[in-house]
Parts: structure tokens; C-alpha cells; sequence
């Protein structure tokens, strides 16, 4: 899918997308992470030529999606990770007026989980 083609009932979503892909393009990066104003985040799995591989959730909570597993960091928070390419899935578990707050190209130990879960 192309960056405006998520649709994810999320102020500020359409701006977070854009200027993380096209960061993460240049980067040579594959991920990109959004955080919500609640919390959650929504990580973006890029290609290369921008493409939208696979859309995430990240959550401190269970969420009634399709699990990736549970990344914990080094200070033992657990995170679960879901992947979920239905975007009205998505709408549901984020809840209503959501806005993205923070947009950053995921390095790290993060990118490592990801990258591991994906092979």
C-alpha cells in the first residue's frame, strides 16, 4: 500500500506516514514508529520504494489482533506487537479522536525484534 492509502482514523496520521517513509527511505530504514497520544504506536513496515509492506500495533495491553510477539526492553517493560494490515480493525482497537504525536525511523534493539519476527 502506498503512505496515502492508510487509513487510520488518526489526526495528524497523513503528515506522521509521509514525513516517517520518506525519512526512513532516505535512512535506508525499514521501520517506522507512531506514537499516539494514548500511548499506543503504530510501526510501519517500508520498502525500499516506499511501499507499505505491513501495518503494526504496539501496546502495553492485549489487543484482540494478530500477535507478532512481545518485545521487552532493557528496563523490562513489556510491549505486544501486532500485525494487522485491516485498517477498520485497527480504528477499533486505537479508539475514537486519536492523534499521533511523536514520528521516528525505530533503530536499536526495537528494529532487531522486528526484523527477527519477519524472516
Amino acid at each position: 500500500m502506498r503512505p496515502f492509502e492508510v487509513a487510520l482514523k488518526v489526526e495528524g496520521i497523513r503528515e506522521a506516514v509521509n514525513l516517517g517513509t520518506s525519512e526512513a527511505s532516505y535512512l535506508g530504514s525499514e521501520f517506522v514508529g507512531i506514537t499516539l497520544d494514548n500511548g499506543m504506536g503504530i510501526i510501519l513496515r517500508i520498502s525500499p520504494d516506499e511501499e507499505i509492506r505491513n501495518v503494526l500495533v504496539m501496546s502495553k495491553e492485549p489487543l484482540p489482533l494478530n500477535p507478532l510477539g512481545a518485545f521487552i526492553r532493557s528496563d523490562g517493560t513489556v510491549y505486544y506487537i501486532y500485525i494487522e494490515n485491516e485498517m477498520e480493525k485497527i480504528n477499533q482497537v486505537l479508539g475514537e479522536n486519536r492523534r499521533a504525536v511523536f514520528v521516528e525511523v525505530i533503530s536499536g534493539d526495537l528494529e532487531d525484534f522486528l526484523r527477527e519476527g519477519f524472516r
